[in-house]
């Protein structure tokens, strides 16, 4: 009984070596990307409102009023930039604009709650279709500027 169990293991030992040897390392690589593929596309990615920092879930957006300049070129014609800069008025996302918002709403400069009629102030920069926007202030902290 135990020489069958003996010769039983001894023969998986072999099996399984005889596959690791079949295999190599680009199977394994390949393996391995494959199941990082499908990770990644299982995802998602959470980003957090800037006035609120409540998470946004994908198709969630900060409401927001795009004020658009096109830069002009030396001889005063207007060109197409590398970097799309525009000035941006954000009053929240669905958590948090009023009045619908239960979420206080705070600026990331001065750190003082947003009033109800009130807005952050921010410049957008668009580059090869991504956007990242950078607070300057809301409507009480930049209001002499």
């Amino acid at each position: 009984m135990y020489v069958l169990v003996i010769v039983l293991t001894a023969a998986i030992i072999v099996y399984l070596l005889h596959i690791m040897k079949r295999l190599r390392k680009n199977d394994y690589s390949a393996l391995a990307n494959r199941m990082a593929r499908r990770s990644r596309s299982t995802l998602k990615v959470l980003k957090p409102c800037p006035l609120c920092r409540t998470m946004l879930s994908r198709g969630e957006r900060v409401h927001t009023v795009v004020f658009s300049r096109q830069p002009v070129a030396a001889d005063g014609s207007t060109r197409p930039p590398k970097i799309k800069e525009s000035m941006v008025h954000m009053f929240g996302c669905p958590y948090c604009r009023p009045p619908e918002g239960n979420q206080s709403r705070t600026c990331p400069v001065c750190k003082r709650e947003i009033r109800g009629d009130g807005y952050a102030i921010a410049r957008m920069f668009e580059r090869n279709g991504r956007k990242h926007v950078h607070v300057l202030g809301c409507t009480e902290c930049r209001h002499g500027r």
